[in-house]
């Protein structure tokens, strides 16, 4: 049992430490400064996520992109699919998407689902959904869940 509620405080630090890339490279905030926002420390940041991090004189700077792999969650025929994505940069894209998707459903304007037509992601390679009558059946069902981008430890498991 206590493996299993260390690999979950785990996963979710390193959930959080990934955050802090974002928000860091998002909103180019330091490294002390994205920690706080993402609640974690700076300590737990670089224990988890070196890769993202450069020293540069006494600061550390968040690099453009890393190759952590993410698991962030989809909507999907079914309901919500966790995928597995590589890198700061297609997160970034499948971030867009969601809010692609949360524009359409208040607006109802195709055009906001446009650049994803086709669009596969994640090492899965799982196409995005962007026909507005299957979006709208699966609103209607209660299946277009987007509060969450990232997947919790008991959604990957």
């Amino acid at each position: 049992m206590a493996d299993n509620t260390a690999s979950d405080r785990e996963f979710e630090a390193r959930n959080r430490t990934l955050k802090a890339g974002a928000i860091a490279r998002g909103e180019g905030k330091s490294l002390r400064v994205a920690a706080r926002e993402a609640e974690t420390t700076p300590d737990t940041i670089l224990k988890y996520t070196p890769a993202s991090w450069q020293k540069k004189g006494r600061k550390w700077v968040v690099t453009s992109d890393d190759r952590y792999i993410r698991y962030l969650q989809i909507p999907g025929e079914h309901g919500p699919v966790i995928i597995r994505v590589r890198g700061y940069k297609e997160a970034q894209f499948v971030s867009a998407y969601i809010s692609s998707l949360k524009r359409w459903l208040r607006t109802g304007k195709v055009y906001e689902l446009a650049p994803f037509h086709g669009k596969r992601v994640g090492l899965e390679q799982v196409e995005l959904i962007t026909a507005s009558r299957t979006l709208q059946r699966m609103a209607d069902h209660g299946l277009l869940r987007l509060e969450m981008l990232y997947a919790s430890l008991q959604d990957v498991a």
